[in-house]
């Protein structure tokens, strides 16, 4: 049972780090190619992600129950990350008329990818509370310690860590099953 709690953690932990570095590295060769002055924010942020992916990995399974008949496989597991990563890409590469366009566009594409992947109350609400755990903190601490304008943030960050932590589940709940 220790064994096992503990290669959950270890391999969320992994998966944490490296889905973090590479939307990170991502958003960086979009935007610059001089990334030194980028390294810290870029290792708090990367610790964060991975810290609550492996929480919300860890909780999901038995917030959101047994579900034997409707357990994540590995092409679930796939598609899952893979909206996820188009969620990211288009949050930060489509260009959006306004805040709230943008806002509207990617709240349903986080529910259709809960509707599609999750569609539990229970994962609804365990991510929705993390979601404005972490919209808050990264929130104030961009707009206060960053000094970056909060519109964009706003209408932004809340669809991808909801993203995020669907996406954590399905993974954290594959491998509860020990598959």
């Amino acid at each position: 049972m220790e064994w096992h709690f503990f290669s959950r953690t270890i391999t969320l932990f992994g998966i944490g780090v490296a889905l973090a570095l590479a939307l990170n590295v991502l958003k960086v060769y979009q935007t610059s190619q001089d990334n030194s002055n980028l390294m810290p924010p870029l290792l708090v942020i990367t610790l964060a992600y991975a810290c609550t992916g492996t929480v919300i990995g860890l909780l999901y399974p038995y917030v959101v129950g047994d579900r034997k008949g409707d357990a994540p496989d590995g092409s679930k597991i796939m598609r899952c990350l893979a909206v996820f990563v188009g969620i990211h890409q288009a949050s930060s590469k489509i260009d959006f008329s306004s805040h709230l366009e943008l806002g509207v566009t990617l709240t349903a594409l986080a529910f259709g990818m809960w509707w599609l992947f999750d569609r539990t109350q229970a994962g609804f609400l365990l991510s929705l509370t993390f979601t404005l755990i972490s919209a808050s903190i990264t929130f104030v601490y961009s707009a206060f310690v960053l000094s970056v304008n909060p519109g964009f943030l706003y209408s932004r960050l809340w669809c991808v860590f909801f993203s995020g932590c669907i996406t954590f589940g399905t993974i954290g709940q594959q491998l509860a099953t020990g598959n």
